[in-house]
């Protein structure tokens, strides 16, 4: 008698659950416009203007911006900070060890050689972005 009464109680728990996850659907609708192009529309007469196109680009520079944005990279590392103030403390009369300009050899050696790094993947990347845009694809027409 029990056990009738536990599962009856869990097939009600088990309903409501059911009854509670069903929701209205609501219609929603969306509108897909085909991005055709329009050779002779140009500027405000293009009605695909508002739209993006589909070219991927993951580059993380660009010829102007390599430089800021790579040495603000290098200098997120801890170890490229620390060895850059041990070299300009070198500097310091007081407290230099050797020769000030031996202490940033072994920097800028390192920046550069990471810089180069950086720079040849970002290349690779492009050619990779490129050769993906290039690629044939299909495009549905009216």
């Amino acid at each position: 008698m029990a056990r009738e009464s536990e599962d009856t109680g869990m097939a009600k728990a088990s309903k409501a659950k059911r009854q509670r996850k069903k929701k209205p659907k609501e219609n929603k609708t969306r509108t897909v416009h085909a991005n055709i192009h329009y050779d002779n529309a140009k500027g405000e007469e293009n009605p695909n203007r508002h739209y993006a196109n589909n070219k991927i680009k993951t580059t993380k520079y660009t010829v102007l911006s390599f430089l800021p944005k790579n040495l603000f990279e290098q200098f997120h590392r801890f170890a490229n900070v620390y060895f850059v103030f041990i070299a300009l403390l070198n500097f310091v009369p007081v407290v230099n060890a050797f020769q000030p300009e031996l202490a940033l050899a072994p920097v800028v050696f390192i920046l550069s050689v990471t810089a180069i790094k950086d720079l040849w993947e970002d290349y690779r990347r492009h050619r990779s972005d490129k050769e993906i845009n290039h690629m044939d694809c299909l495009v549905y027409s009216r």
